[in-house]
């Protein structure tokens, strides 16, 4: 498993951060706080992030370099998405307790920072509130993506009904 190091200047994320739906409606001292817990980690292009089928311990922040989101069954592989500066991931899989459904490689050499399962957990016991607030934040994102993928669906379902 890759290893992680604290971030070498906290406050220098936050303009990224700020930006992100997960740290939406923190106060400056509620981001100094979560900053505490993050780390950083460099991955070289065509390295695994995470694989279907592994326990989810990090959610992930790219702020630099691509990631692809693929998904792979059956030997066939789908690339869902190419993630970029400012996107985040890992965290549906953390918050529902399942292995990871996707596998997340760095299409080009990458830097991303990461909140750990562990530092999440410490978080809920030093401080309920912001704790509370990032899961709502998490909520609020997934929800937005089941909706998105409800959409896609829809659309997909109404193209093969009228040809």
């Amino acid at each position: 498993m890759k290893t992680f190091v604290p971030l070498a200047d906290p406050e220098s994320v936050f303009p990224l951060l700020s930006d992100i739906a997960l740290f939406g409606a923190l106060s400056g001292r509620q981001m100094s706080e979560v900053c505490r817990w993050l780390e950083q980690g460099v991955f070289d292009r065509g390295e695994y992030i995470f694989q279907k089928g592994d326990v989810p311990s990090h959610i992930y922040i790219v702020t630099r370099g691509k990631i692809d989101l693929l998904i792979v069954d059956q030997g066939l592989t789908v690339q869902k998405k190419t993630l970029v500066a400012g996107d985040c991931f890992g965290e549906a899989s953390l918050m529902s307790m399942q292995r990871h459904a996707a596998t997340a490689v760095a299409r080009e050499d990458s830097e991303v920072i990461v909140l750990s399962k562990h530092a999440l957990l410490r978080l809920q016991k030093e401080d309920a509130a912001l704790f509370s607030l990032l899961m709502m934040n998490i909520a609020r994102e997934l929800a937005r993506r089941l909706r998105l993928t409800d959409e896609l669906l829809l659309g997909h379902m109404r193209t093969h009904d009228s040809g």
